[in-house]
């Protein structure tokens, strides 16, 4: 015979003081190791890039799309 599944209930939420808030996290702020100039400009220019290249992706798409539509006589 099956065990009943017992219940988990949950605590009540802690509450804490804005002052404990903030002050935590600029603890844990100090604690992120923050990327330098180098790979800043590094991600950014690879982000650029890829947005770029999808740019160009669905334009490209559409452009065929539009023109196979053209050729079948829809548009």
């Amino acid at each position: 015979m099956a065990k009943p599944k017992e219940t988990i209930t949950n605590p009540q939420p802690q509450h804490t003081s804005p002052v404990r808030f903030f002050a935590e996290t600029i603890r844990e702020l100090k604690r992120v190791r923050w990327p330098g100039r180098r790979e800043v400009i590094n991600y950014t220019t690879g982000a650029l890039l890829i947005c770029l290249f999808m740019g160009l992706l669905v334009w490209g798409f559409d452009i065929g799309i539009a023109k196979l539509l053209s050729l079948i006589g829809l548009i």
